[in-house]
């Protein structure tokens, strides 16, 4: 066979089976790769949708194939076969190598579009949110049992989310997303609704965040965010409830810390997983170095403190599985049932729930044995807890005001969460009241968990003259309560009896008759025609001493000119009549 008959021969072999195996990476550190600096990864997914190639595939039987590189000018793909153990025979392929290797006709394929937010409302005050890189939106989980509860809490927003690390709750009712590839801190609404950029206040500043995995809150409800990448490399940065930067908390590199991954907060210290430095750095609690606490996992991410006080950390890269530690960072366990970890979180049964490049499974708290695979998807990140019902009910506005003896409460909200209602109290003192002063005159419903504004009203009929108080007790569905502030209002009594002009005049069908009476009296109100014949009664009973507005619906009457007279007894035996004409348009 001579050269070119060889070379044409093997040009044609390569169309048939497709570009040939890449050999320029090996197939873990490519995966390494996608995780310390997801852009290879993200560049991939952009050149897959506009060549109109799959996203990720879902293969009956567990396997897993995600877009992972663009090589040569062609989409590399990782093929995950064990989805308990990542690294264990996976491979590199082109989409012709998948299409020849792999029966597509039961795959599920994604092809890059948006999801569409079809699940139930939000409604749970607990939940535990678990982002995703494929499909670049967060899902959400019970944490209780582990099950699914919403594959697109958060859904799809591109532009804003473009690789997902770590959702967490904001002290002002808020979700927090810290995303890789945007550079950004990202605000939702509870509802999954983009809010806007939380830090750096102003948009990217990679002089500041370059790179960014995990963010944790300080105490004080201050941001502060791991850096990997950039002029600010290996710091953890701190910015204000604002978003604005203070400063870095941790400075770059301080105690040989090296593309840091997660923080986590404890009593007295905190710790920071190294993903290249192969620890968790302690630090006090004003950031500085004290020491490694853990040394010599290989490429540790997610760590978390469990009830007893012990320590769970997501190892990454081989040897890989989770760690168990005391709280002085000695090793209690090493679970490796379910490998190449990114986060970690323990059910209330003891289990662990822990996400790796294949989804989120369920492992034996006792002995690292799987339980289940939860959910599959190619790239599940931290999880983390968010509890709703830690959210004070935002009361944004509360006010009164008087119109003769009534008065009107009216009250806004920014944020609510379980919010069974609101409580309405008064007292009547010259000073300001104590606790046993306090009334309860009503109730108004609240909106649950909102984070929506709300307004709500009440209105007090049953005051005379004097100083009074208002304040409202909100109510949570468990029964803990807060207390707003206390507005104050002064309600004269009229000195002589009155009746005016009736409001609106002409009016169709329905007008309002206001009176005042200097002491509590018995109050007649009736309305006459032309010819002196009662054609309705308006009021009738005990009125108490100050200034007051009914109502008056004359849809049954016709239209022409009415008189409507006001009789009162007062206690003190004095008596008042009064007439005012009216007129009726239809």
């Amino acid at each position: 066979m001579n050269k070119f008959f060889q070379l044409s021969f093997l040009f044609i072999i390569v169309l048939l089976c497709g570009s040939s195996f890449p050999q320029q990476n090996s197939f873990e550190e490519l995966i390494i790769a996608k995780e310390t600096n997801p852009q290879m990864y993200i560049e991939a997914k952009r050149a897959a949708i506009n060549q109109e190639l799959p996203v990720s595939i879902k293969i009956p039987g567990g396997i897993l194939i995600d877009v992972i590189k663009v090589e040569n000018d062609e989409i590399l793909y990782s093929v995950i076969k064990n989805i308990l153990s990542p690294f264990s025979n996976g491979e590199i392929l082109t989409y012709n190598q998948v299409m020849q290797k792999y029966d597509l006709t039961s795959a599920e394929i994604n092809w890059g579009g948006v999801i569409n937010n079809e699940q139930p409302e939000n409604v749970a005050t607990q939940l535990l949110l678990i982002p995703d890189w494929t499909n670049d939106n967060v899902l959400s989980f019970d944490p209780i049992t582990g099950d699914l509860v919403n594959a697109n809490y958060i859904p799809p927003n591109p532009g804003n989310l473009a690789s997902p690390k770590h959702a967490l709750l904001n002290v002002n009712g808020f979700i927090s997303v810290s995303d890789q590839i945007t550079d950004l801190v990202q605000k939702f609404d509870t509802a999954g609704n983009y809010i806007g950029i939380y830090a750096p206040a102003g948009g990217v500043n990679n002089t500041i965040l370059d790179n960014l995995r995990g963010h944790a809150y300080r105490p004080n409800g201050n941001l502060l965010v791991t850096v990997g990448s950039g002029a600010n490399s290996n710091a953890v940065p701190e910015f204000d409830l604002g978003g604005n930067f203070l400063g870095n908390f941790i400075a770059i590199g301080a105690g040989g810390l090296n593309s840091p991954f997660c923080i986590l907060f404890r009593a007295n210290d905190v710790l920071v997983t190294g993903s290249s430095s192969d620890a968790a750095h302690r630090y006090d609690l004003s950031g500085n170095y004290i020491n490694n606490l853990i040394s010599g996992p290989n490429f540790p991410q997610q760590i978390i403190e469990l009830a007893n006080g012990n320590l769970a950390l997501a190892v990454f890269s081989t040897p890989s599985g989770l760690g168990i530690y005391d709280s002085n960072g000695n090793q209690l366990n090493f679970f490796t049932a379910v490998t190449g970890l990114r986060g970690v979180y323990q059910l209330p049964s003891g289990n662990f729930v822990v996400t790796n490049g294949a989804g989120l499974h369920e492992i034996n708290g006792t002995n690292g044995n799987l339980i289940r695979t939860i959910y599959a998807s190619a790239n599940l990140q931290y999880i983390s807890l968010v509890d709703y019902a830690t959210i004070p009910v935002e009361l944004t506005a509360f006010n009164a005001d008087v119109t003769g003896n009534t008065v009107v409460l009216n009250w806004t909200t920014a944020t609510e969460v379980n919010n069974q209602g609101f409580e309405i109290e008064r007292a009547s003192s010259s000073t300001t009241p104590v606790q046993e002063d306090w009334t309860t005159i009503g109730f108004v419903p609240g909106f649950g968990t909102t984070t929506e504004p709300k307004s709500y009203s009440h209105t007090d009929q049953s005051v005379t003259g004097g100083t009074y108080y208002y304040r409202l007790k909100q109510i949570d569905f468990d029964g803990s309560f807060t207390y707003s502030g206390v507005a104050e209002v002064e309600v004269s009594v009229p000195t002589v009896f009155s009746l005016e002009q009736n409001y609106p005049n002409p009016f169709n069908p329905s007008t309002s008759i206001q009176f005042s009476l200097p002491v509590d009296a018995q109050v007649k109100i009736n309305i006459y025609n032309l010819v002196g014949e009662r054609a309705a009664e308006v009021a009738s009973g005990n009125f108490a001493a100050g200034t007051h507005k009914v109502n008056f619906s004359a849809s049954t009457l016709t239209s022409g000119i009415y008189f409507y007279r006001l009789e009162a007894t007062g206690i003190d035996g004095n008596t008042f009549s009064s007439i005012r004409k009216m007129t009726l348009l239809k």
